[in-house]
């Protein structure tokens, strides 16, 4: 089940981000930016979203082959990021890969709605 981790819980997605990969990331699981971290398990994350807190968009961290966690997005898409966007005035999500191999997966989990060449589901 994909969870919410509590901020002082951010440290242990350090080792799902790639080093090459973007800034924002590694700033909100630092504490520098805000951010939410949404992951496949809370005491040990393999796979994991993060929803930057400028709501410039949403990063998918870690193991991108996490047949669990690419299985159960569209329905945590659907039941909590949705509303959640939903009231800050966000229409679209922007999902970015932080390697990748998560590029390929994430048009393959989202295959079923309208995505952008950008991976923008609006």
């Amino acid at each position: 089940m994909i969870s919410e981790l509590n901020k002082s819980d951010f440290y242990k997605c350090k080792g799902l981000v790639n080093e090459k990969g973007h800034l924002e990331v590694k700033a909100v699981i630092e504490g520098v930016n805000p951010g939410r971290i949404f992951v496949d398990n809370i005491s040990s994350p393999n796979s994991g979203l993060i929803w930057l807190g400028n709501n410039d968009g949403f990063f998918f961290i870690g193991n991108a082959e996490n047949e669990k966690f690419n299985n159960e997005i569209n329905d945590f898409i659907d039941k909590v990021i949705e509303p959640e966007a939903k009231k800050v005035g966000l229409n679209c999500f922007e999902g970015i890969g932080n390697h990748p191999k998560w590029n390929e997966i994430i048009e393959k989990i989202f295959k079923h709605r309208k995505l952008s060449s950008k991976r923008k589901l609006c």
